[in-house]
């Protein structure tokens, strides 16, 4: 076997344990040029194994992946992650704006119970997780719900949204980088986002750690946007700086 080949080998199986590599990463394991990372990233992306990205890559995208599938990957740092943002950063007598994703579920799910706040959401799975908090009141906003994600989007949803003042945003994160800032991959996402930054006092992004160095085509704000930062597994004293010196309150769960 090649060198190559077992490099792309040894990526492939990287990307399927973490769900995103980076080019500076790879370059340091294998101990290649970035130019040499960037060609095999190239060619492996041809080959239908990743997708490219700002920085690294990702696992190509599977249209038959569920909404529930999406759920149990990397669930053990997502519950992590909910915890620690549910049990530091929501306040009992908030008014938070619940934003889609997975991991906001998970937030949703671990609220403490002398939570008494307002949780305002475009997820579905979110409203029925609260139906069962015995304190929390729950705003489900209107909208066209787009079934593969479970979220409701489009121009009756922006409208509901912008008739609110919230202390909180707290946002699934799909892509974010140091210089791109939060990005996603639609523009009826990208929407959702942003209203729920201009209307809030302050905005969180939780996100496990293969969303973090990368960045998707549709840009929502810039990383000054956001005040704190949740992530899961240990990156290194590199990544979490770049975020750091722009003046956001990482915390790693």
């Amino acid at each position: 076997m090649s060198s190559v080949s077992s490099r792309q080998d040894e990526i492939q199986k990287l990307l399927r344990s973490q769900g995103t590599v980076h080019i500076h990463d790879l370059a340091a394991l294998f101990h290649a040029s970035l130019d040499t990372i960037r060609r095999d990233l190239r060619q492996m992306e041809e080959d239908g194994y990743l997708r490219r990205i700002h920085g690294g890559a990702v696992l190509p995208n599977s249209a038959q992946e569920s909404y529930a599938e999406r759920a149990q990957e990397l669930q053990p740092e997502r519950t992590a992650i909910a915890q620690k943002a549910a049990r530091e950063l929501i306040p009992d007598d908030c008014v938070a704006f619940f934003d889609s994703g997975t991991t906001v579920c998970e937030v949703a799910r671990n609220l403490k119970p002398s939570f008494r706040g307002t949780v305002i959401t475009v997820n579905p799975m979110i409203a029925v997780e609260l139906a069962s908090h015995p304190n929390a009141e729950v705003i489900m906003l209107g909208g066209t719900l787009r079934k593969a994600d479970l979220v409701v989007c489009g121009p009756t949803t922006l409208d509901q949204l912008r008739n609110f003042n919230a202390d909180i945003a707290l946002l699934g994160t799909c892509a974010l980088h140091p210089e791109a800032g939060l990005s996603t991959s639609s523009t009826e996402e990208r929407a959702t986002k942003a209203a729920m930054i201009a209307q809030s006092a302050e905005v969180i992004a939780i996100t496990t750690a293969d969303k973090l160095e990368t960045s998707l085509p549709h840009r929502v704000c810039d990383i000054d946007a956001i005040s704190h930062l949740v992530t899961g597994r240990k990156l290194s004293n590199g990544y979490l700086a770049n975020y750091t010196r722009r003046g956001l309150n990482v915390i790693q769960a």
